[in-house]
Protein backbone atom coordinates (compact mmCIF):
# COMPACT_ATOMS: atom_id res chain seq x y z
CA UNK A 1 0.00 0.00 0.00
CA UNK A 2 3.07 2.46 0.89
CA UNK A 3 4.44 2.03 -2.61
CA UNK A 4 1.10 2.51 -4.48
CA UNK A 5 0.59 5.12 -2.44
CA UNK A 6 4.05 6.57 -2.80
CA UNK A 7 3.75 6.15 -6.72
CA UNK A 8 0.35 8.13 -6.74
CA UNK A 9 2.13 10.97 -5.02
CA UNK A 10 4.96 10.98 -7.51
CA UNK A 11 2.76 11.01 -10.27
CA UNK A 12 0.62 13.77 -9.40
CA UNK A 13 4.06 15.70 -8.63
CA UNK A 14 5.04 14.74 -12.63
CA UNK A 15 1.10 15.99 -13.91
CA UNK A 16 1.50 19.28 -11.62
CA UNK A 17 4.61 19.98 -13.15
CA UNK A 18 3.33 19.55 -16.61
CA UNK A 19 0.74 22.04 -16.38
CA UNK A 20 2.98 24.21 -14.49
CA UNK A 21 5.55 24.31 -17.64
CA UNK A 22 2.49 24.96 -20.01
CA UNK A 23 1.62 27.88 -18.03
CA UNK A 24 3.82 29.52 -16.84
CA UNK A 25 7.51 28.45 -19.13
CA UNK A 26 7.47 30.82 -22.69
CA UNK A 27 6.24 28.91 -25.54
CA UNK A 28 6.77 29.05 -29.45
CA UNK A 29 4.86 32.54 -30.37
CA UNK A 30 1.79 31.33 -32.60
CA UNK A 31 -0.02 34.15 -34.62
CA UNK A 32 -2.71 36.24 -33.20
CA UNK A 33 -5.67 36.28 -35.51
CA UNK A 34 -7.72 38.14 -33.34
CA UNK A 35 -5.40 41.02 -33.51
CA UNK A 36 -6.80 44.56 -34.55
CA UNK A 37 -3.24 45.13 -36.39
CA UNK A 38 -0.86 41.95 -37.51
CA UNK A 39 1.88 43.96 -39.41
CA UNK A 40 4.99 41.86 -41.43
CA UNK A 41 8.27 43.12 -42.29
CA UNK A 42 11.95 41.63 -42.71
CA UNK A 43 15.06 41.51 -40.40
CA UNK A 44 16.22 44.51 -42.23
CA UNK A 45 15.54 48.68 -42.83
CA UNK A 46 11.50 47.20 -42.68
CA UNK A 47 11.40 45.91 -39.76
CA UNK A 48 13.27 49.46 -38.44
CA UNK A 49 9.91 51.17 -39.71
CA UNK A 50 8.14 48.45 -38.45
CA UNK A 51 9.09 48.81 -34.51
CA UNK A 52 9.13 52.52 -34.68
CA UNK A 53 5.89 52.64 -35.71
CA UNK A 54 4.42 50.23 -33.42
CA UNK A 55 5.74 52.05 -30.71
CA UNK A 56 4.20 54.65 -32.22
CA UNK A 57 0.27 53.08 -31.77
CA UNK A 58 1.77 51.50 -28.53
CA UNK A 59 2.38 55.13 -26.91
CA UNK A 60 -0.65 56.61 -28.48
CA UNK A 61 -3.60 54.33 -28.93
CA UNK A 62 -2.55 51.51 -26.27
CA UNK A 63 -3.24 48.22 -28.57
CA UNK A 64 -0.30 46.65 -27.65
CA UNK A 65 -2.47 43.68 -26.36
CA UNK A 66 -3.66 43.36 -29.50
CA UNK A 67 -1.05 44.13 -32.01
CA UNK A 68 0.90 41.28 -33.80
CA UNK A 69 3.88 41.92 -35.66
CA UNK A 70 6.03 39.47 -37.26
CA UNK A 71 9.83 39.44 -38.76
CA UNK A 72 10.32 37.28 -41.57
CA UNK A 73 13.56 38.02 -42.49
CA UNK A 74 13.18 38.33 -46.01
CA UNK A 75 10.20 39.52 -47.84
CA UNK A 76 11.76 37.38 -50.93
CA UNK A 77 10.92 34.14 -48.40
CA UNK A 78 7.97 32.05 -49.11
CA UNK A 79 7.07 32.25 -45.43
CA UNK A 80 6.93 36.15 -46.42
CA UNK A 81 4.93 35.90 -49.65
CA UNK A 82 2.70 33.13 -47.57
CA UNK A 83 1.86 35.55 -44.29
CA UNK A 84 -0.30 38.16 -46.42
CA UNK A 85 -1.57 35.61 -48.80
CA UNK A 86 -3.01 33.16 -45.80
CA UNK A 87 -3.98 36.12 -44.16
CA UNK A 88 -1.82 35.56 -40.92
CA UNK A 89 -0.62 39.54 -41.58
CA UNK A 90 -3.04 42.37 -42.96
CA UNK A 91 -0.39 44.69 -43.90
CA UNK A 92 3.11 44.24 -44.78
CA UNK A 93 6.39 46.06 -45.96
CA UNK A 94 7.85 44.53 -49.47
CA UNK A 95 10.22 44.97 -52.13
CA UNK A 96 8.80 46.31 -55.34
CA UNK A 97 9.94 43.45 -57.01
CA UNK A 98 7.73 40.91 -54.58
CA UNK A 99 4.91 43.09 -54.09
CA UNK A 100 4.13 43.04 -57.62
CA UNK A 101 4.26 39.50 -57.99
CA UNK A 102 1.84 39.39 -54.73
CA UNK A 103 -1.09 41.76 -56.01
CA UNK A 104 -0.98 39.75 -59.42
CA UNK A 105 -1.68 36.35 -57.42
CA UNK A 106 -3.69 37.75 -54.97
CA UNK A 107 -7.26 40.25 -55.64
CA UNK A 108 -7.64 40.85 -51.74
CA UNK A 109 -4.25 42.92 -51.37
CA UNK A 110 -2.90 46.09 -52.70
CA UNK A 111 -0.21 48.37 -53.07
CA UNK A 112 -0.42 51.40 -50.71
CA UNK A 113 2.32 53.06 -51.62
CA UNK A 114 5.96 53.48 -51.44
CA UNK A 115 7.63 53.94 -48.22
CA UNK A 116 11.74 53.67 -48.54
CA UNK A 117 14.06 54.93 -51.08
CA UNK A 118 17.64 53.83 -51.34
CA UNK A 119 17.58 51.22 -48.52
CA UNK A 120 21.00 49.42 -49.92
CA UNK A 121 24.02 49.44 -50.71
CA UNK A 122 27.28 48.12 -52.37
CA UNK A 123 30.15 47.19 -49.94
CA UNK A 124 33.44 46.35 -51.20
CA UNK A 125 36.75 44.68 -50.05
CA UNK A 126 39.21 45.15 -52.77
CA UNK A 127 40.15 48.14 -55.23
CA UNK A 128 36.63 49.54 -56.79
CA UNK A 129 37.99 48.80 -60.34
CA UNK A 130 38.87 45.17 -59.96
CA UNK A 131 35.04 44.22 -58.61
CA UNK A 132 33.57 41.71 -61.02
CA UNK A 133 31.35 39.93 -59.31
CA UNK A 134 28.77 40.80 -56.69
CA UNK A 135 27.03 38.83 -54.36
CA UNK A 136 23.15 39.76 -54.15
CA UNK A 137 20.34 38.52 -51.87
CA UNK A 138 18.19 35.91 -53.77
CA UNK A 139 15.33 37.59 -54.81
CA UNK A 140 16.03 41.00 -55.48
CA UNK A 141 15.74 41.32 -59.20
CA UNK A 142 15.85 45.24 -58.82
CA UNK A 143 19.20 45.80 -56.85
CA UNK A 144 20.71 43.29 -59.41
CA UNK A 145 19.54 45.28 -62.64
CA UNK A 146 20.17 48.90 -60.73
CA UNK A 147 23.45 48.09 -60.43
CA UNK A 148 24.30 46.01 -63.62
CA UNK A 149 22.91 49.64 -65.49
CA UNK A 150 25.31 51.77 -63.04
CA UNK A 151 28.34 49.74 -63.44
CA UNK A 152 29.29 47.67 -66.70
CA UNK A 153 32.26 46.49 -65.32
CA UNK A 154 30.65 44.17 -63.12
CA UNK A 155 30.67 40.81 -64.85
CA UNK A 156 28.38 38.03 -62.56
CA UNK A 157 25.95 38.31 -59.70
CA UNK A 158 25.59 35.28 -57.31
CA UNK A 159 22.64 35.13 -55.45
CA UNK A 160 23.52 34.40 -52.08
CA UNK A 161 21.27 34.07 -48.76
CA UNK A 162 20.40 36.78 -46.81
CA UNK A 163 22.18 35.53 -43.73
CA UNK A 164 25.18 34.03 -45.73
CA UNK A 165 25.93 36.70 -48.23
CA UNK A 166 28.10 39.21 -46.14
CA UNK A 167 30.42 35.80 -45.31
CA UNK A 168 30.32 35.03 -48.80
CA UNK A 169 32.56 38.62 -49.64
CA UNK A 170 34.45 38.06 -46.37
CA UNK A 171 35.48 34.85 -47.72
CA UNK A 172 36.20 36.23 -51.12
CA UNK A 173 33.78 34.31 -52.86
CA UNK A 174 32.34 37.84 -54.38
CA UNK A 175 34.64 40.89 -54.88
CA UNK A 176 31.44 43.03 -53.61
CA UNK A 177 27.61 42.76 -52.10
CA UNK A 178 24.77 44.48 -52.07
CA UNK A 179 23.25 45.06 -48.42
CA UNK A 180 20.43 46.25 -46.99
CA UNK A 181 21.42 49.30 -45.26
CA UNK A 182 21.16 48.09 -41.42
CA UNK A 183 23.25 45.15 -42.50
CA UNK A 184 26.40 46.84 -44.65
CA UNK A 185 25.80 49.63 -41.21
CA UNK A 186 27.35 45.88 -39.16
CA UNK A 187 30.34 46.88 -41.22
CA UNK A 188 30.68 50.10 -41.60
CA UNK A 189 33.67 50.39 -41.85
CA UNK A 190 34.18 49.11 -45.26
CA UNK A 191 33.66 51.19 -48.09
CA UNK A 192 30.81 51.44 -50.35
CA UNK A 193 29.46 52.59 -53.06
CA UNK A 194 25.88 53.04 -54.28
CA UNK A 195 23.75 50.85 -56.77
CA UNK A 196 22.16 53.85 -58.48
CA UNK A 197 22.89 57.00 -59.71
CA UNK A 198 19.25 58.00 -59.35
CA UNK A 199 16.72 57.52 -56.51
CA UNK A 200 15.23 53.69 -56.69
CA UNK A 201 12.11 52.46 -54.37
CA UNK A 202 13.53 50.05 -51.82
CA UNK A 203 9.55 48.70 -50.16
CA UNK A 204 6.62 49.40 -50.62
CA UNK A 205 3.22 48.92 -47.87
CA UNK A 206 1.41 46.45 -48.87
CA UNK A 207 -2.30 46.50 -47.80
CA UNK A 208 -5.58 43.67 -47.48
CA UNK A 209 -8.09 45.71 -48.69
CA UNK A 210 -10.84 44.92 -46.13
CA UNK A 211 -8.25 45.79 -43.54
CA UNK A 212 -7.71 48.94 -45.55
CA UNK A 213 -10.98 50.29 -44.77
CA UNK A 214 -10.74 50.30 -40.89
CA UNK A 215 -9.91 52.69 -37.88
CA UNK A 216 -7.04 50.56 -36.95
CA UNK A 217 -5.32 50.72 -40.28
CA UNK A 218 -5.98 54.66 -40.54
CA UNK A 219 -4.41 54.55 -37.13
CA UNK A 220 -1.53 52.80 -38.16
CA UNK A 221 -0.60 54.91 -40.89
CA UNK A 222 -1.34 58.12 -38.51
CA UNK A 223 1.86 56.41 -36.22
CA UNK A 224 3.87 55.27 -39.69
CA UNK A 225 3.85 58.79 -40.54
CA UNK A 226 5.20 59.97 -37.03
CA UNK A 227 8.09 57.25 -37.58
CA UNK A 228 9.23 58.64 -40.84
CA UNK A 229 9.35 61.71 -39.27
CA UNK A 230 11.64 60.38 -36.77
CA UNK A 231 13.85 58.17 -39.28
CA UNK A 232 14.49 60.89 -41.33
CA UNK A 233 16.35 62.89 -39.01
CA UNK A 234 20.04 61.75 -39.57
CA UNK A 235 21.10 62.06 -36.15
CA UNK A 236 18.49 59.65 -35.18
CA UNK A 237 19.01 56.76 -37.64
CA UNK A 238 22.46 56.96 -37.07
CA UNK A 239 22.10 56.23 -33.44
CA UNK A 240 19.41 53.67 -34.56
CA UNK A 241 21.88 51.68 -36.62
CA UNK A 242 24.97 52.41 -34.75
CA UNK A 243 27.02 54.32 -37.08
CA UNK A 244 28.28 58.10 -37.77
CA UNK A 245 25.61 60.63 -38.65
CA UNK A 246 28.09 61.21 -42.11
CA UNK A 247 27.70 57.62 -42.67
CA UNK A 248 23.92 58.13 -42.65
CA UNK A 249 23.32 61.18 -45.08
CA UNK A 250 25.62 59.62 -47.55
CA UNK A 251 23.49 56.93 -48.27
CA UNK A 252 20.58 59.19 -48.63
CA UNK A 253 18.31 57.02 -47.58
CA UNK A 254 14.52 58.66 -47.80
CA UNK A 255 11.68 57.29 -45.62
CA UNK A 256 8.80 58.33 -47.29
CA UNK A 257 5.06 59.31 -45.71
CA UNK A 258 1.60 58.06 -47.03
CA UNK A 259 -1.49 59.81 -47.42
CA UNK A 260 -5.17 58.15 -45.55
CA UNK A 261 -6.79 57.51 -48.51
CA UNK A 262 -10.35 57.29 -46.76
Amino acid sequence: MRIDKAIGIIGGIFILAGIGSMLFLPGEKKWNKDADIRVGSGADISGVIMEETLQEINEKYKVSTSTESSSFQDCCSNTAQWALNAKEINVGFYCPHIAKHTIENNEDVEIYGPVLMNGETIVYKKDWTDVKNVGITQGRQQEKALAKDAYPQIERFDEITQKGILYAMEDEQVDAAILDITKAAEVSDIPTMPISDNDYISYVLLVDKEFEQTEAFRNFIESYNKAVEKLNDPCYLAKKLKVSKKWVEEKQIKFLPLETKN
